[in-house]
């Protein structure tokens, strides 16, 4: 709950798509309907247990989402994947604004760190009476291996202040892209 009430001076307007977190040549982040989230309200390059970094962001509810509209007939509820999503982006945000695709060729994102134990608790739904949503995430590791550079985190899905997603061992990884790949 610290993290979520926590006071900071940053913003990323992402909505605004601004080019550092979607420039083609680079590992991007979602865009349109799949963007979930859309800002970053929150950063802390040094906080955490592991001194690497803390972060929240902000999806603001939009009762007519599509999401809500296709997900349990007469029952809408935003499906749990995309709070995995938003988790997913808010440490991708991490990856690119701290620069961890440097050096790597046709760097892209893997979909998630593949071969990465993890662990997620349900307590509850997004649904379309929510405001806002908060995803909040605390960095536990970084590096760089043969594969490319990886990034580990804990994460919290918050709905209206509530916490309803845990996350523990969240990872996602930047790797060669597909070409640079096939020529080494």
């Amino acid at each position: 709950r610290e993290l979520l009430e926590s006071k900071s001076d940053f913003l990323v307007d992402l909505a605004a798509a601004p080019s550092d977190y979607f420039a083609p040549g680079r590992p991007r982040l979602a865009d349109g309907m799949l963007l979930m989230l859309d800002r970053v309200d929150g950063f802390w390059p040094k906080a955490g247990a592991a001194g690497l970094g803390q972060l929240r962001a902000v999806k603001d509810i939009d009762c007519s989402a599509w999401f809500f509209k296709a997900h349990f007939f007469q029952d809408p509820v935003q499906p749990g994947s995309l709070g995995i999503e938003a988790m997913l982006q808010a440490l991708q945000f991490y990856m690119l604004h701290t620069g961890m695709d440097r050096g790597i060729a046709q760097a892209r994102f893997e979909p998630i760190a593949l071969k990465q134990p993890h662990r997620w608790k349900y307590r509850g739904q997004v649904l379309p009476k929510h405001r806002q949503v908060h995803t909040t995430l605390e960095i536990t590791e970084t590096g760089h291996d043969a594969r490319g550079a990886y990034a580990l985190a804990n994460a919290s899905l918050w709905a209206d202040g509530q916490r309803i997603y845990e996350l523990n061992g969240l990872g996602m990884r930047i790797v060669a892209g597909l070409a640079a790949e096939s020529a080494g």
